[in-house]
């Protein structure tokens, strides 16, 4: 079993600040634990090449056995596909509900796969000018996807895709739905890879979100059932977390949790 440490949203501003990347990657090291980060080629005007502070850390991050990943393009919450409904529920996700009730003929028509291989070969190309390394994974944002995403990611020659999920669970939590966890077999894992050479590595679930003590126990219980599962299932235990997020909860529950795991 491979328990795979994943962060989001890296350069992505309100997400992710150089402080947090830094804190995480110390986290990180200390523990000797090596992780994939996933991050935003361009926030606003800026590429990556222009955040020298990012820069750094990134490429402090490949020397220390890190691995960099993509995260779309300008992180949209509609530019490779659709979020799943547990993710366009999140309180903080009004505007881009709105947006899909008025434009989803529009952003529908915009998901052609000569357009999203545009997006994903543009964004790879601005991280891999930034750190000089090649890129070869892919996530998206939000969890949005579309067919034409995987058509576009296997005919770009991505190695592999980290944009499927396995556990709706702890979303479910960050919502206030009281609903039983998702069973997490080697069958539904396998289920879930898409036709064609691309592998697909689906994360897990979301756990360190803001965590909060009133939220920990039950988070925790989830965390340590899913983990239990694909060790039986013998598969990836892959866990999401963001830069800013999984430090910002109380009294540093999100790295305890993580400790714990």
């Amino acid at each position: 079993m491979i328990f795979c440490a994943t962060v989001d949203d890296v350069a992505y501003d309100g997400y992710s600040t150089v402080t947090n990347l830094a804190r995480l990657l110390d986290f990180y090291d200390g523990h000797g634990v090596r992780a994939t980060f996933f991050v935003v080629p361009r926030c606003g005007r800026r590429n990556l090449g222009m955040r020298r502070g990012y820069v750094a850390l990134l490429r402090r991050a490949l020397e220390q056995g890190h691995e960099i990943a993509q995260h779309g393009l300008v992180h949209d919450r509609f530019e490779f596909g659709i979020p799943p409904e547990m993710v366009l529920a999140l309180p903080h996700e009004g505007p881009a509900r709105e947006r899909l009730a008025k434009e989803r003929r529009a952003i529908m028509a915009d998901l052609s796969v000569e357009k999203i291989r545009r997006r994903l070969a543009e964004g790879r190309a601005i991280l891999q000018e930034a750190i000089g390394h090649p890129v070869s994974g892919f996530r998206s944002p939000c969890l949005q996807v579309c067919d034409n995403l995987f058509t576009a990611l296997a005919a770009e020659k991505y190695a592999w895709d980290s944009s499927l999920y396995l556990q709706p669970g702890g979303w479910d939590i960050l919502n206030g739905v009281t609903a039983t966890p998702a069973a997490i077999t080697r069958r539904v894992f396998q289920k879930i890879q898409h036709p064609g050479t691309l592998p697909i590595l689906p994360l897990t679930t979301e756990y360190t979100w803001y965590l909060s003590g009133s939220r920990y126990e039950v988070t925790l219980n989830l965390a340590l059932a899913d983990l239990k599962a694909c060790a039986r299932a013998r598969i990836p235990f892959v866990p999401i977390a963001h830069v800013s997020p999984i430090l910002k909860g109380g009294r540093g529950l999100g790295l305890k949790l993580y400790e714990t795991l």
